[in-house]
């Protein structure tokens, strides 16, 4: 074999190299955060302001979890006739597995939140609210077994 064969051969490899590279790389699924995630991005000073107002509690909004069922309780001086909310929960692998749940707690401030959609594995979770006219946002990792 001449060097001008070895060359092309060498030349046509290094082309067919970055052509599966290329094409690899368009095959490959890249998920946000959210759909809208750019227009979220713009209301981030919301979000803090809420966070702030969670962590600003005299009593904390806490959760456990057991199993696949996750319990949440809210402090009493949050429990208003205008509460509303939800518990987002957004899975990092596969934003196909997302799930958003309509808070209603007890008298007490407790919800169980059982769904059998959510599968095991880690989500990430997202407290948001209304109450007595002030918004509340809470968010923390939880792991379904």
């Amino acid at each position: 074999m001449n060097w001008g064969t070895r060359i092309t051969l060498l030349y046509l490899g290094f082309v067919a190299l970055i052509l599966t590279l290329v094409f690899t790389c368009f095959g490959q699924k890249v998920e946000l955060e959210s759909k809208d995630y750019y227009a979220r991005e713009l209301k981030f000073q919301s979000q803090i302001d809420a966070t702030s107002n969670a962590n600003e509690l005299v009593k904390p909004i806490t959760h456990t979890v057991a199993g696949r069922s996750i319990e949440i309780n809210f402090p009493q001086e949050l429990l208003s006739p205008d509460f509303n909310g939800t518990v987002h929960f957004l899975r990092p692998s596969d934003s196909s597995k997302d799930k958003t749940i309509a808070l209603n707690p007890d008298a007490s401030g407790k919800q169980v939140l059982k769904d059998a959609s959510l599968i095991r594995g880690v989500y990430k979770m997202q407290v948001s609210f209304v109450s007595k006219g002030k918004n509340y946002f809470k968010e923390e990792v939880v792991f379904l077994n």
